[in-house]
């Protein structure tokens, strides 16, 4: 057992998570582990805690390294783990966004060991990305990425070294679009009809075009802000943001446009309400863009979610529940891409 990153639930020693509280000695008499979540490229658990003094935590999450090796090469290949232990570490206590309280964040050298201790926000409740949000759920999650793309670190952005691995993604990204997109046609040809499929063809035809675009504004994104990785509380309202492995130095439209496009079941509601929606996030926005030249780049956004499940799904350890809700990840934002004639931009 590594004394300083335990990578796996059993290998918590008592003496070590109390040394991470500040604990005496002997003073945490026993504890006990579940997991919880679905994440794909790490494991999380719940870990119960029976403590002397009450005044410490009754509970925390841990998130690991995923016990599956391709999803644990995929991480280190983009960087993920860095990211999310770069944010909780360096960001998030002083960043005024909804997010767990983070009690310990280290990782080694090579970004495959990791360890992550956080708050536990039950009885708040993960979203559920196959069954799609509530437009409450999306107002609110608006509300918190205005407060995040509103943020500005002292010292700047350039602080971070974490904060720019997304740069170095790139072109990664691009070829594994043009080598896998294939193989994700074959793997998706049932749960996708031919349009979807086309539509993602033609993005790939496009895609030098699609990252060659200079933003319109920088800022500190999440990059991966769908209902998946939201915990609401029971009306409806954002508990927190979780899962920043893609937190990056980015296009807040990419957030906005990745919010919404993933975020309904029903394609008309969002066509419906998704003016109102982009209009109310930039006015929580302290320094936000006018609509319109946003508006042009959350149309050319439309496609973020496409492309993370493109993506991910080629990275991942493939389970029925993930390749439901990547098609669904694909399809939403695709059919959005349809509606907003986003490829006329590229």
């Amino acid at each position: 057992m590594s004394t300083e990153l335990p990578l796996r639930p059993e290998e918590f020693d008592p003496r070590w998570v109390e040394n991470v509280f500040g604990a005496p000695s002997e003073s945490l008499l026993s504890m006990t582990h579940k997991p919880v979540g679905t994440g794909q490229v790490c494991d999380s658990f719940r870990f119960t805690c029976d403590w002397q003094d009450e005044s410490y935590p009754a509970s925390f999450i841990a998130k690991c390294p995923s016990a599956d090796p391709i999803s644990r090469g995929a991480a280190a290949i983009f960087h993920l783990y860095d990211m999310e232990i770069g944010w909780y570490r360096d960001v998030a206590g002083r960043s005024g966004v909804g997010c767990p309280k983070c009690y310990h964040a280290a990782i080694g050298e090579d970004e495959t060991q990791f360890v992550l201790m956080l708050e536990d926000m039950a009885p708040a409740e993960q979203g559920d990305q196959l069954a799609g949000a509530t437009l409450v759920q999306v107002e609110t999650t608006l509300r918190e990425a205005a407060g995040l793309h509103s943020f500005r670190p002292d010292g700047g952005f350039e602080t971070f070294t974490w904060l720019h691995h997304a740069a170095d993604n790139v072109a990664f990204t691009q070829q594994t679009l043009t080598n896998g997109y294939p193989v994700f046609k074959e793997r998706f040809a049932k749960l996708l009809s031919p349009e979807i499929l086309d539509i993602g063809q033609q993005l790939v035809d496009r895609f030098e075009s699609y990252i060659g675009h200079e933003p319109q504004e920088q800022t500190i994104t999440h990059g991966d802000m769908r209902l998946d990785n939201i915990l609401f509380h029971e009306d409806g309202q954002l508990a927190a943001l979780v899962d920043w492995q893609t937190c990056s130095f980015g296009n807040p439209a990419n957030d906005v446009a990745y919010m919404i496009g993933t975020s309904f079941a029903d394609p008309a509601i969002r066509c419906a309400e998704e003016k109102r929606l982009v209009q109310y996030y930039l006015g929580q926005r302290d320094n936000g863009p006018d609509f319109d030249p946003f508006w042009q780049e959350y149309r050319r956004h439309a496609f973020s979610g496409f492309i993370m499940a493109i993506n991910a799904s080629l990275h991942v350890e493939q389970t029925d529940r993930g390749d439901r809700m990547f098609a669904a990840m694909a399809e939403r934002p695709a059919q959005m891409a349809l509606d907003l004639d986003s490829l006329s931009l590229l």
